[in-house]
């Protein structure tokens, strides 16, 4: 197997654990263009005022379908957690066998791959690469532009976390359809849900959102779809969030154990592989 075809299929699988996370982080980030708008409340029980979270643990489950014609449905799973003062966070997330048999050097079982962002920088720890690579860790430094706008998006997402009522105005001003759930218990918390659902440019959105007595997001509940029942792709995930404000220890490797690779290399593999690829039924993009 040639070099070009190795990094292919390593960067594609990074590029599909920064897919998903970045999935979840969208459907949060939303809610700051809502302070401005003026709120709908759809909660049945009384709100107090709320402020956003400085840190927070997280866990999910998520499931893909519709990415490619071989891989079929992808399940994936992971935790982390998020220092939102000091713009730093780690994430583990476990690719089914499918996927790590894609990256060069991979076993027949799940692979666990390990991401850190802290200093304007992204670590990442696939065990597979290890030798490949010749250290057990990669760091990819962040451009001035995004680093510059890393601290105002994490603030967005502090927010949104810790005032749910800002997404589900932010849902109504765009005609979404917002509906009370009303109370319930999530992880032994009591919550109050809503339903969001909306239909975007072809993306077909819902979401179940659970908050906790203070507004703050306990678990969020999402599917999307879009290109219809026979050449479409879905996604579908659940989150839980926990230890709101609680001390967070985000561990950066060791120099030794870390080699660069500059932004232009994953950005041209992965944007070569994007345009070249088969998804669904055949589809290209």
């Amino acid at each position: 197997m040639g070099v070009v075809t190795r990094r292919v299929k390593w960067l594609a699988s990074l590029g599909l654990v920064a897919t998903l996370g970045i999935g979840s982080a969208t459907v949060l980030a939303p809610s700051a263009s809502a302070k401005a708008r003026p709120r709908h409340h759809v909660h049945t029980t009384p709100l107090v005022s709320t402020a956003p979270v400085t840190s927070a643990s997280f866990s999910f489950t998520a499931s893909v379908s519709g990415l490619t014609k071989s891989l079929g449905t992808i399940g994936v799973s992971g935790s982390g957690a998020v220092d939102l003062v000091n713009d730093a966070a780690s994430l583990s997330v476990t690719l089914p066998a499918s996927v790590a048999a894609l990256i060069p050097g991979g076993s027949s079982g799940p692979e666990v791959v390990n991401v850190v962002l802290s200093g304007g920088t992204i670590y990442v720890q696939v065990p597979s690469l290890a030798t490949l690579l010749g250290a057990p860790w990669i760091s990819i430094a962040l451009p001035s532009s995004a680093n510059s706008a890393l601290p105002g998006i994490l603030t967005t997402v502090g927010g949104a976390l810790g005032d749910v009522n800002e997404i589900l105005s932010f849902a109504q001003s765009h005609h979404a359809k917002v509906t009370s759930l009303g109370s319930s218990t999530v992880d032994s918390t009591s919550v109050t849900g809503s339903q969001v659902s909306a239909h975007v440019k072809g993306l077909k959105l819902a979401a179940t959102l659970w908050a906790n007595s203070s507004d703050q997001l306990v678990q969020a509940d999402v599917t999307g779809s879009f290109g219809g029942a026979k050449h479409g792709a879905g996604i579908s995930a659940v989150v839980n969030f926990s230890d709101y404000d609680a001390p967070v220890v985000i561990t950066v490797p060791s120099s030794s154990e870390v080699r660069a690779i500059p932004l232009s290399v994953v950005t041209s593999v992965l944007g070569g592989l994007l345009h070249s690829a088969h998804f669904g039924h055949g589809a290209k993009i």
